[in-house]
């Protein structure tokens, strides 16, 4: 039986043990993950944790909905045995009908095909991490490489002597400005979810620093299952022009290759972002998003979620 589970009431060690067994085990619906980015998540869970189903809620002008929390790419259900179109189908037809207003998306291996839902795909990008650094070279295409070469030629030098604080600052005022709806509390939701991943031992600052020791570019990098996630990252003007960026995905492709398996670029489906992605050789995911409204008619035209 699939039961619904308030916050207060998931057993967090239960939970992160399904999520590690699980086939498409992600970072993105640790315990400890969610609780830094959505503190009052909720849950769907299968008898004694043989699958779950995390839920992140919100309500508006008094009705409660569904969403994608910031910082993470998808929820659906996870499980270490078979996630079948059915299964999938049991969770959302468990959701408390009281959710009018539903969207998020789902990991990659989650079948769906429930008429009464809008569904969209989306990309993010990944590249395979278990071969020499040679072999990645190899595949990195002309702009990657001589963005690294230009970085090396400006005498840029890799710092792993970072906060998380710093790199949120770097990236709120530079890619951040070019962001629309972020807040000085998503800005806080992502430090605090840096801390978190330090804390539990799971991620990881690569810094790029000028002659003058003046930090250009910044990555912050979380690590699960084999697999590192880019969580965010930015340049300056500096960093921009002088290749920065590339330098610090190259360093993490060189101490890394032969250690995980696979290097999650963490998106995207924006063009720009794919094509800098693109140039180390990473290659598309698909995964979907999906969408129910059954909001009351007044209610559409008040919230302006169609």
């Amino acid at each position: 039986m699939i039961n619904y589970t308030a916050h207060n009431h998931i057993d967090f060690k239960r939970w992160d043990s399904c999520i590690a067994k699980s086939s498409n085990s992600s970072v993105f619906v640790t315990s400890w993950y969610l609780n830094a980015i959505c503190p009052n998540w909720s849950a769907l869970i299968l008898n004694d944790y043989e699958a779950v189903f995390p839920l992140a809620g919100n309500s508006k002008l008094g009705l409660p909905y569904l969403y994608q929390p910031l910082f993470t790419r998808y929820l659906g259900v996870y499980s270490s045995g078979e996630i079948s179109e059915k299964l999938v189908t049991n969770f959302f037809e468990t959701i408390p009908p009281s959710f009018k207003y539903i969207e998020f998306s789902l990991h990659e291996n989650n079948p769906f095909n429930k008429a009464d839902f809008e569904k969209k795909e989306r990309l993010f990008q990944t590249l395979e991490l278990g071969r020499s650094y040679e072999d990645l070279h190899n595949e990195f295409k002309g702009d990657a490489k001589r963005n690294i070469k230009k970085a090396e030629k400006n005498q840029l030098t890799i710092t792993n002597d970072l906060t998380p604080q710093q790199v949120v600052d770097l990236f709120k005022n530079n890619k951040g400005k070019e962001l629309k709806g972020l807040n000085d509390a998503d800005y806080l939701s992502l430090a605090n979810l840096m801390t978190a991943a330090l804390d539990h031992n799971s991620g990881f600052l690569v810094g790029v620093k000028n002659q003058d020791e003046i930090l250009v570019a910044a990555g912050f990098f979380i690590t699960h299952n084999n697999r590192i996630l880019f969580l965010k990252g930015s340049a300056n003007a500096e960093g921009k022009s002088t290749g920065a960026m590339y330098l610090v995905l190259n360093h993490v492709f060189k101490i890394y290759s032969n250690s995980f398996k696979l290097f999650d670029f963490g998106g995207s489906s924006v063009e720009t972002v794919a094509s800098f992605n693109h140039n180390f050789g990473a290659k598309d995911c698909v995964y979907l998003q999906v969408k129910r409204n059954r909001l009351p008619f007044i209610i559409k035209l008040i919230s302006g979620k169609k």
